[in-house]
Order: structure tokens, then sequence, then C-alpha cells
């Protein structure tokens, strides 16, 4: 199922690693970063592919999930009778060789999961004046990432999110020698223009 997948998917363009297993998914993930994922329920023994999904939907919550499942009630499909996180698109096994249906629904989780992201970027044009490096960075330091994490997600050096944090402390007006911490401060500003930023759904 693996191969016939990875065959369909490269065919319309797309690039495509596979895995056997949650662990190793894991690592692919890190690895490859992708858009979107697509998951089996039964991975032997082991987490499943639900246990996987609601740990992207944590973690990740800007990869799109598809689960293929075999069974009618998906709740069933798990000793712990753990659901769908939200968002996360389900199709019938025996319609994955339906290569257009396959398709038509991994654009709809995908179209799905971008509609949130739209939102969001529309909702942070308040912060327009900060430059697309220094909203991004502030959405980041808002959502709680660290240094190391902001630098891994924008593709960039440690040393150059600290020096985007400190243009974005002065293009806010934070006095970062105040009693306030201007983390603190920054997200404070970012919250009440915005709102709590929280996973996709």
């Amino acid at each position: 199922m693996s191969s016939l997948l990875a065959e369909v998917v490269a065919s319309r363009g797309f690039s495509v690693r596979t895995a056997r297993d949650v662990s190793e998914a894991r690592r692919e993930i890190d690895r490859f970063d992708p858009d979107m994922l697509l998951l089996d329920v039964s991975l032997g023994e082991g987490p499943s592919g639900i246990h996987l999904a609601h740990a992207m939907r944590l973690s990740r919550p800007d990869i799109a999930i598809l689960v293929f499942t075999s069974h009618t009630d998906i709740t069933s499909a798990t000793a712990d009778g753990l659901a769908l996180p939200p968002g996360v698109g389900l199709l019938r096994k025996h319609l994955v060789s339906d290569q257009a249906y396959l398709i038509d629904a991994m654009e709809r989780v995908l179209r799905e999961q971008a509609e949130p992201a739209t939102k969001q970027a529309e909702s942070t044009d308040a912060f327009a004046f900060l430059g697309a490096n220094g909203s991004r960075t502030l959405r980041l330091l808002a959502e709680g990432f660290d240094n190391d994490e902001i630098a891994r997600r924008c593709g960039v050096s440690r040393k150059t999110v600290e020096r985007w944090i400190e243009q974005l402390y002065r293009d806010l007006g934070i006095d970062t020698r105040g009693s306030l911490n201007p983390r603190v401060a920054a997200a404070r500003r970012f919250f009440f223009a915005v709102g709590i930023p929280g996973p996709k759904e």
C-alpha cells in the first residue's frame, strides 16, 4: 500500500517519503518537513496512525493529515478508542486505489489546512510594519518557541533570530531594561492585537 501511494502521489508532482512505523515516520518528518501526512491507522505493534496524528496536531499543526482505515467506526481502530483529532481527513482504505478520489481527498485536506493559516495571516496585518521576518518572529515568539526553534522553522541561524528579536523590540518600542520581561511584553502585544495563537483546527 505504501508503494502504491508513493507511486500515485509522486506521479502528480509531489515529493514523497515513506515510513514503515511511527518511529521512522517521525524521523522522516524532521528530515523532510512535509506539507502533508498520509497515514494508515494500522501500523503494526506500537503506536497507531491515529496516535501519530494526535502527536503531530500538537507539535506540527501546520501539517495536513489524511488517515486511511478499513474500520467503519474510527474509535474501534485502536485499543484505547481514540478518535481522530480535529482537522484530520479520513479516507476508507478500499478507495485508496481510486487515484482521482485519493488526489481529490488530499487536495481537500490541504485546502482546509491552508484556510486557518490564511485567516491568521490576515489577522497579523497589524504587524505588517515589522516586515515579513519581524512579523513571523513575533508570532512564533508568542506561540512560546525559543530562539533555537524559531531559527529552525525560519531556516536561519540563532544569531539571526537574536538580531530579529532585538529589532522587534525596537520597532515595538519595548524597553529591554524595564521591569517586564521584553519577550513577555512582545507576546502580550501580539495577544492583544490578534488573540492567543493555538493549534490549527
